[in-house]
């Protein structure tokens, strides 16, 4: 099952580059490895804020009742 998600992970990350670069670039590993990084921080990102997600919720809310309000 993990293999399996990341060969759709890695396919996925050379599937995106390739729209930028050409795929026998030199470029094509920088960029691939460039977009796996901000990927790879992403889901770490969004793993780490998981215990946070109602304070969020909630600040936004609050926000979200700053913007609606009618003077």
């Amino acid at each position: 099952m993990l293999h399996q998600i990341s060969e759709a992970f890695m396919a996925m990350l050379a599937s995106v580059p390739a729209l930028f670069t050409e795929p026998g670039s030199p470029n094509f590993f920088m960029v691939r490895a460039m977009f796996g990084l901000i990927a790879i921080v992403l889901i770490v990102y969004l793993i780490a804020m998981r215990p946070f997600r109602s304070t969020i919720a909630s600040c936004w809310q609050k926000v979200s009742h700053l913007f609606g309000r009618k003077s």
